[in-house]
């Protein structure tokens, strides 16, 4: 980890989730792009604008779950105790040391040590003076001035939800340092509302991305730091809008990234680390962009639930109550979001969770056009047309397969044109029944009855066949198809195709055409 070190050189990479994100942030908040680039007067202004808001009262909050309530807040400390606390520790790269040189070394860069922390400069450490768990007995942890400012820039570059500091760390620095950039954006807004005095109720919606606004501490009749909402939901969300403005840095690169939310609080220290392996990040890269952007940004915000619910918590400890979101509509922080919470359970466990998988294409890349003609209504049918669009969308589906799924391309290219033939089959016979067989079949038999029912008449009528034996066979009883899908994730892929095809051909804007988007059964499959 260690390595040679140029003595001009204040920070490096060290592969510490939560050392990179303070050593990101502090980038971030000088406007570098490397820990190469920081000097000891860019420590300085980033020193500068943390002792403003650790000492303001506004961010109490929030550090007491980072670096517990007496790090910057102890009701004890006098004018004095604070000047020689940020001295020694937010200006811990200008402190001439308290650790000796020779003795010791910093854990995180090899580098000469000058301080001894415990919890209250970084988090999940034991407290000043318990031996357990440092290195050789000894009472606190051994690092260098630099690393330690990086530490204190923690919560900066994280978010405060649901109680708890939520940061992301990747195996590609650039990434790291996105969202560190993307987090002290939120927070230094969060904090000009805070100062400002601002609430919703009072001074509207903040403008800034359709994010949280500033809340406000009722007992203390004070502004407060707000608590965002949706852990997973948010940090997802993020890592969508991240990839889609930084697109071209990032598309051809595997990125897993690791989410680190966690409580240094002395009442309940916690911590709950969720991964979001290179497949989602790929996945999201791709449709992220056109051509598919357009499409992906509307069944995301179809995703988004009202706030206020029950389900907007990420909570892991199901004993905490949920407090009531004070935010006043959907959004990131506000609320949890159906379609990103899905996608992250995919991966939640590590591996791919191939019913997971299933179920986020049957619930956000199939909309099936259950009651769709309730919804439309007495509208025109260039109305109805506008609200089928982006029903389904077979280019998204095919990408979800090949960089979540990792199916093989050839059996997706295989179920398209099964599809096709079928959707041409439908549109050209008109062959109602082959439809609703297919889109609205709640069990197996129902979906073999009805091809094999086109396929009779086929060969009785037009002396052809539909589909072959071999194809029928690639399709549904494939081996590596049948130990990883089962028959209604089959059904719900054609139906994809088949919605989409003759959606396009404009087979649905005939009147009589039309009631086949409802389905008169409540949908089991």
């Amino acid at each position: 980890m260690f390595g040679s070190v140029s003595p001009k050189v204040l920070l490096e990479w060290t592969g510490h989730p939560l050392v990179d994100v303070g050593i990101a942030t502090l980038c971030a908040m000088v406007g570098k792009n490397s820990p190469h680039e920081l000097t000891l007067e860019d420590l300085d202004k980033a020193a500068d604008e943390m002792a403003d808001y650790y000492f303001s009262g506004i961010m109490t909050s929030y550090n007491s779950c980072v670096f517990t309530m007496n790090a910057y807040d102890n009701p004890s400390f006098s004018a004095k105790s604070k000047r020689e606390y940020e001295n020694k520790v937010l200006r811990a790269h200008r402190f001439a040391g308290e650790v000796p040189s020779e003795a010791y070394r910093c854990v995180f860069s090899g580098q000469p040590a000058t301080h001894f922390i415990e919890r209250r400069q970084m988090p999940l450490l034991t407290g000043e003076d318990v031996i357990n768990f440092y290195p050789e007995g000894r009472k606190a942890l051994s690092v260098s001035g630099p690393y330690l400012v990086a530490l204190q820039a923690l919560p900066l570059g994280g978010r405060r939800v649901e109680g708890k500091l939520l940061v992301a760390h990747a195996d590609l620095p650039e990434v790291t340092l996105a969202f560190a950039r993307h987090y002290l954006r939120d927070n230094r807004r969060l904090i000009g509302l805070a100062k400002a005095g601002c609430l919703p109720e009072r001074d509207g919606p903040s403008p800034a991305l359709d994010r949280e606004h500033g809340a406000w501490d009722s007992g203390k009749k004070r502004p407060k730091y707000p608590d965002a909402k949706g852990a997973k939901t948010l940090i997802t969300a993020d890592l969508n809008e991240i990839l889609r403005i930084r697109s071209a840095e990032f598309a051809h690169q595997f990125v897993s990234i690791t989410v680190y939310w966690l409580s240094n609080s002395g009442q309940g220290p916690s911590l709950n680390i969720f991964h979001i392996p290179a497949q989602i990040t790929r996945f999201l890269s791709i449709v992220s962009q056109a051509p598919l952007g357009e499409h992906w940004s509307k069944v995301v915000a179809k995703g988004w639930l009202a706030p206020m619910a029950k389900e907007d918590s990420d909570t892991i400890d199901k004993s905490m109550k949920t407090k009531k979101v004070e935010s006043v509509s959907a959004g990131p922080g506000r609320s949890r979001n159906s379609v990103l919470s899905d996608l992250f359970a995919v991966y939640e466990n590590g591996f791919l969770d191939a019913d997971a998988a299933a179920l986020f294409i049957k619930k956000h890349l199939l909309r099936k056009p259950v009651r769709f003609l309730q919804i439309i209504g007495e509208n025109t049918t260039e109305t109805g047309n506008k609200l089928l669009d982006g029903l389904v969308n077979w280019p998204l589906t095919k990408i979800f397969l090949k960089e979540v799924m990792g199916v093989d391309e050839r059996y997706i290219e295989k179920v398209r044109l099964f599809s096709d033939r079928l959707a041409d089959h439908i549109s050209s016979k008109n062959d109602k029944n082959l439809f609703r067989g297919i889109v609205f079949a709640e069990k197996p038999w129902e979906m073999r009855r009805a091809l094999t029912k086109a396929q009779r008449n086929q060969a009785r009528d037009h002396n052809n066949l539909l589909f072959g034996l071999q194809e029928y066979l690639d399709i549904f009883e494939a081996e590596h198809v049948v130990a990883r899908f089962d028959w209604s994730l089959v059904r719900d892929l054609i139906s994809i195709r088949i919605v989409e095809k003759l959606f396009n051909s404009g087979f649905f804007n005939q009147e009589d055409n039309r009631e086949l988007l409802e389905n008169s059964q409540e949908e089991t499959g």
